[in-house]
């Protein structure tokens, strides 16, 4: 019996079940490292959207909070209830300098902003974040224990988590008013 020459002969069963496994595990190996890096580059957006807007929302707060009005009594000025109206874990209404009325509420998901100049009881309130997982305020005595009176009040803090989906990004901005002393 005569054999085929070598370059006539086909593949055999064996090689060709090698080939698709080894073709197979090749395929997984390179979906999965490709799923991993469109989850990772999916995640970077969204915790850069996050950050962008945290940033914008904490300056845009320290901002408005530097502006509180103290009361001057001898060489001291702090606030007094007529500075800051409320002061809550979850609201914030204060009097600047240039005596407008402003607040910062977090109610349901956002953190809003409110301005007010004249005898309105109640101001218009404008959205400063949405995603807003969790917003809190701190109020602190110049020694750094709570502040009981609305006349300790030396630093306000304002801790706030915004979130998308799994992703959540916190911040933390610490704001001594600038007429306080």
């Amino acid at each position: 019996m005569m054999t085929a020459p070598f370059d006539k002969r086909g593949f055999t069963l064996i090689e060709t079940v090698m080939v698709i496994v080894l073709v197979g595990i090749i395929g997984t190996v390179v979906s999965s490292i490709l799923f991993q890096g469109a989850k990772s580059l999916e995640t970077g957006d969204v915790r850069k959207e996050l950050s962008s807007q945290g940033r914008l929302v904490v300056e845009r707060a320290s901002r408005e909070m530097r502006l509180m009005r103290c009361t001057t009594a001898g060489n001291s000025c702090t606030p007094q209830a007529a500075d800051v109206t409320t002061w809550t874990a979850t609201d914030l209404k204060f009097v600047t300098t240039n005596y407008e009325r402003v607040g910062l509420r977090y109610d349901a998901g956002t953190l809003k902003l409110s301005y007010g100049t004249g005898a309105a009881a109640v101001d218009p309130e404008y959205t400063l974040a949405d995603n807003v997982a969790t917003a809190s305020f701190e109020y602190l005595k110049n020694d750094g224990t709570p502040a009981a009176a609305v006349n300790e009040i030396w630093v306000i803090i304002l801790n706030m988590t915004l979130g998308s989906g799994a992703e959540s990004v916190p911040f933390r901005a610490s704001v001594h008013p600038r007429s306080l002393r």
